[in-house]
């Protein structure tokens, strides 16, 4: 089952992570630069791009099985990203 993004979410992360947008030009340009890419890939299209998984994810302990979409996940692994030390 792949990991599925939308290109707000994606340059959402990127945004509080490093600064960087993204969406489907930029991702193509680096997509067509970096071969590495495509072994993490599945597909990528003008709504977003899917990352190639193994397994088909679980829910994470002590949080409902929907929180709000791909969007609120996003955000939420940028919040928990900046708040590390170091």
């Amino acid at each position: 089952m792949p990991a599925q993004f939308s290109w707000d979410a994606i340059s959402n992360m990127l945004q509080n992570v490093s600064g960087v947008q993204m969406d489907y030009e930029t991702f193509k340009a680096e997509f067509d630069a970096i071969p590495q890419l495509k072994n993490i890939v599945q597909q990528f299209d003008g709504r977003g791009l899917a990352l190639k998984t193994k397994e088909k994810p679980e829910p994470t302990r002590g949080q409902p099985k929907d929180t709000g979409g791909i969007d609120a996940a996003a955000k939420r692994a940028a919040g928990k990203t900046l708040q590390q030390p170091g």
